[in-house]
């Protein structure tokens, strides 16, 4: 059984206090992404920051999606329907499985496969797909429905992914079967990327 992770498209990240252009331009293949999964019975998660007062994270990145406020709201084009397969997850740190009971939800459910979109493919996409190594579940990233900042090199963030944590790195075309939606006609992120089959490693 699948799951469908989205890290961290809310308001604060996308068009707020950490606003990211790069994520903007991801929202319309996420939606395909996300109308497929929903359609096709996967597990679904939205994996969101929710910060506190104190929290560590806010030394580095300064005050962002504080638990309550709308800068912690997923964006509308993405709207959550919260329900027994459809799990709005709220973070205090990088990953999603980082004190949250997300594996133990997960589990009861049968997933077995996560696949993490969203942002950042060098932080919170990386993080989670940890968390999803250690606890034994297969990763699969598409590589044209995450990002990274601006000056981040996207396809040495996905070739980490791959190569120290095994994910397979895909599009949401071969997700979905369908053709991805890239906004204003230009190439996605990632799209010099070429996957290969996951590293073995000699002993």
């Amino acid at each position: 059984m699948k799951a469908l992770v989205i890290v961290d498209m809310l308001e604060d990240f996308v068009d707020g206090a950490l606003a990211n252009p790069r994520a903007q331009d991801i929202v319309p293949r996420l939606q395909g992404l996300l109308e497929r999964a929903r359609a096709e019975g996967w597990v679904v998660v939205f994996s969101n920051d929710a910060h506190l007062p104190g929290d560590p994270e806010l030394d580095v990145w300064g005050e962002h999606a504080m638990a309550g406020t709308p800068g912690a709201q997923v964006v509308a084009e993405l709207e959550p329907r919260p329900g027994e397969r459809e799990l709005v997850s709220p973070k205090r740190a990088y990953g999603a499985f980082d004190g949250t009971g997300l594996d133990e939800e997960l589990r009861a459910l049968g997933v077995d496969e996560v696949v993490v979109a969203g942002q950042h493919t060098h932080i919170c996409v990386r993080h989670t797909a940890y968390g999803a190594l250690i606890r034994g579940y297969r990763i699969a990233v598409p590589r044209d429905a995450v990002c990274a900042f601006e000056g981040v090199d996207e396809d040495e963030a996905l070739e980490y992914l791959r190569s120290v944590y095994g994910a397979r790195i895909t599009t949401v075309a071969e997700l979905t079967g369908s053709v991805p939606v890239s906004a204003g006609g230009e190439r996605p992120l990632g799209a010099e990327y070429e996957a290969g089959d996951v590293l073995t490693h000699e002993p």
